[in-house]
């Protein structure tokens, strides 16, 4: 399949909605699909996570919302309360957590002072989708039908056990992304279970 054939399936995307298939390939190499993935200026994608620290342990879900380089991130705890909410820029974010809202200038490092655990918001937008970081060297290990079985950047191990293809609308094929997610850091590792991707309405305009 060509690159534009999957732009078109992404704009079919965005009129239809998108649904998931049973696991398969998508017949692309790891650089059509990221072409294909990171041509979608805005998406958003839901799941459950564990964070474990080492010391302590948390489960909960999170949304986040991508528009072009600005991000959207609202992290709630087993009951559904919202514990953390992030948005802006990863060189400025404004961060709400443990009731206190703060504009962050030196976000990860901040951050993670106010968490007490390192979330690497830069780089997360990449990872999430199943790629590295294109602003840092990484190690990589390939998987099966063109996607990454794992990375190594910027001091963490990021590891894909499961992707899941997901279809569009008007399509029988569709793009892998991952369905499963873990990173560690020295003793710190957060589990993300992706529940839903998908484009956003406003990755419609020109």
């Amino acid at each position: 399949m060509k690159v534009r054939g999957v732009h078109a399936l992404v704009a079919a995307a965005l009129l239809g909605g998108c649904a998931s298939l049973p696991v398969g390939t998508d017949g692309l190499s790891l650089a059509e699909r990221r072409n294909a993935l990171e041509s979608v200026t805005a998406w958003e994608m839901r799941g459950r996570m564990t964070v474990d620290t080492g010391e302590r342990a948390f489960q909960g879900s999170f949304n986040w919302r991508q528009q072009d380089d600005a991000l959207e991130l609202a992290v709630r705890g087993p009951l559904r309360n919202t514990v953390l909410q992030v948005a802006g820029e990863p060189a400025a974010l404004t961060v709400t957590a443990r009731g206190e809202t703060r504009t962050l200038a030196d976000p990860e490092t901040e951050l993670s002072e106010l968490l007490g655990w390192w979330l690497p918001v830069a780089s997360l937008p990449h990872w999430l989708l199943g790629f590295p970081d294109s602003g840092f060297s990484a190690d990589t290990q390939a998987g099966t039908d063109g996607t990454l079985a794992a990375l190594d950047q910027r001091l963490w191990h990021v590891a894909y056990p499961q992707y899941e293809l997901t279809a569009f609308a008007g399509s029988s094929t569709g793009v892998l992304v991952p369905r499963r997610i873990e990173l560690t850091h020295e003793q710190l590792t957060l589990r993300l279970t992706i529940d839903d991707w998908q484009p956003t309405a406003s990755a419609a305009a020109p």
